[in-house]
């Protein structure tokens, strides 16, 4: 070995050190004297932004900070520098990184240098202390592009995917998880025993979304593409998630009744309780309203956790479609498995050829359009929900084009007063949905309608709609009261939603890639 090699060798072992010591320093170090920041992002924090809006500094102080990353905190400077508004700059400032500062709860073996453990990221959604599949994958996908800059980063997104495969294995119908009781041992085990399923001993809450499957597929494959680390494929952990989730895709796909006799078939999953909105529980005991066979998927809950009216969900399953393919991918190409990925790959066009033929609709004004729901018999719900997969995001999700005409006779559709839970009002606009009520429109939809148009002043006005929507705590709210005459002391919902705080530091960055004009001065 070279002298050149060998002095590089030893400083990338030295500046690893130096990065392992400060990431474990951060993470171990007493955090109990740091407020709630439930509590914490309601009150305004000096410096304000010095704009118009005098937005105010919301990231917590450096010793409260949940997972700290140097790169991260360069792309912050970096774009915020070229940024000439102010309140979007400090939006961005607050929102970018609010994953790592408030959500990161407990890790194991996060050590790049560990070999005796795999390891595990506990994430919760904000002020809800639980881990959900679908937002744990979005919390942490706006850091993907620079986790090989970043050893820590790459573990946490590693320990994410492996923390989602175990929960898979305790239940795959559960959408939310509590924290393993300990986490340190379980990274050594690679190993957690299937449980019964009337038993569920760590969920947090049981309501069967596609999306869940779609998002943990999602972000595995793109951890991959974005690293090249096909190690998780190996093990037996991330194996037995994947076996499980296709077989339970297969189970979804029955029909109600026997095609022959007519006979009901059974079901290994029903979902109902006492409840005092419709939304808590299903149709028929808990089964869900009756379906054909279509190869669609049935998922009995949305991404909101709202029941569906018809189990068919589109936008979920054009996401569900698009990460089987996906996954077929990973699998084919890291020897995981030509079966496995033969079956995924099956799936994924079962379920577009399913969506092609029952989930559409031809409406009377906007023409041959996607359906939100329908159940094979030819009922169809016409609407949308902010909450992605939605139908605003289908281009989004790669299920399209964004410049397809069924996409765009959907977008136009959903984007207006024809989709019930489109609300405007003095205090903004957007999609919202049934699960926070009428009148409030959740600024997820506006990220979305950004991420999902090729029009500037369409993207300016949504840029402006967001900014105002913080009722002055600088963050993204889960929603926003329009009617500022109506429940004037409910102006917005949830005041820590942080997949809607990371999303929008994505259509920042995505921004400032594609249309820099939009952000920047010119001088």
């Amino acid at each position: 070995m070279d002298r050149f090699n060998i002095i590089f060798l030893f400083s990338f072992l030295y500046f690893s050190f130096i990065a392992t010591c400060l990431f474990l320093y951060f993470n171990t170090m007493d955090t109990s004297s740091c407020p709630d920041y439930s509590e914490y992002a309601k009150v305004f924090h000096k410096p304000g932004s010095g704009g118009l809006l005098d937005l105010p500094f919301q990231r917590p102080v450096e010793a409260c900070r949940k997972f700290t990353s140097s790169v991260i905190e360069s792309v912050i400077s970096n774009i915020t520098s070229k940024i000439s508004n102010l309140d979007l700059a400090r939006l961005f400032t607050n929102t970018f990184p609010n994953t790592l500062d408030t959500t990161i709860g407990s890790t194991a073996c996060m050590s790049s240098l560990a070999t005796d453990c795999h390891p595990l990221s506990y994430i919760i959604t904000g002020d809800i202390n639980a881990m959900w599949i679908r937002d744990s994958a979005n919390q942490i996908l706006p850091y993907i592009d620079y986790i090989q800059h970043d050893p820590q980063l790459k573990r946490l997104f590693l320990g994410t995917i492996y923390m989602q495969a175990h929960f898979f294995t305790i239940d795959p119908y559960a959408n939310a998880f509590k924290e393993p009781k300990n986490i340190e041992a379980l990274s050594k085990s690679h190993v957690i025993g299937k449980r019964s399923v009337d038993l569920m001993d760590g969920v947090f809450e049981r309501k069967y979304e596609i999306d869940s499957f779609a998002s943990f597929m999602g972000l595995s494959y793109q951890y991959w593409v974005a690293s090249g680390d096909d190690s998780f494929v190996q093990s037996s952990v991330w194996i037995d998630a994947v076996d499980t989730i296709l077989s339970t895709i297969r189970k979804q796909q029955d029909p109600t009744f026997n095609i022959t006799s007519g006979e009901v078939l059974d079901t290994d999953y029903l979902f109902s309780q006492q409840a005092d909105r419709p939304t808590e529980t299903q149709f028929l005991n808990g089964r869900g309203q009756a379906v054909k066979h279509t190869g669609m998927v049935k998922s009995l809950f949305r991404p909101s956790d709202d029941a569906t009216v018809f189990p068919f969900f589109i936008p979920g399953n054009a996401m569900l479609s698009v990460e089987l393919g996906h996954l077929s991918l990973l699998l084919e190409r890291s020897s995981g498995g030509k079966k496995m990925a033969s079956e995924a790959a099956a799936i994924s066009k079962e379920i577009k050829d399913g969506i092609y033929k029952y989930g559409l609709t031809n409406h009377p004004t906007y023409g041959k359009i996607f359906a939100y729901e329908v159940d094979g018999y030819g009922s169809a719900l016409i609407m949308d929900d902010a909450n992605i997969p939605s139908l605003l995001s289908l281009s989004l999700l790669g299920f399209l084009p964004q410049n397809d005409t069924i996409y765009q006779n959907t977008r136009k559709l959903v984007l207006s007063s024809d989709n019930p839970y489109y609300f405007s009002g003095p205090r903004g606009s957007g999609i919202g949905g049934p699960h926070v009520g009428l009148g409030y429109a959740w600024p997820m939809s506006q990220i979305v309608r950004i991420l999902t148009s090729d029009q500037d002043e369409e993207i300016k006005q949504a840029l402006n709609i967001i900014m105002s929507s913080t009722d002055k705590t600088g963050l993204i709210h889960e929603s926003v009261n329009v009617y500022p005459s109506q429940n004037t002391d409910q102006s917005y919902t949830r005041s820590w939603f942080s997949w809607a705080n990371g999303l929008f530091g994505q259509a920042v960055l995505k921004i400032m890639e594609e249309r820099p004009h939009l952000l920047i001065s010119p001088h």
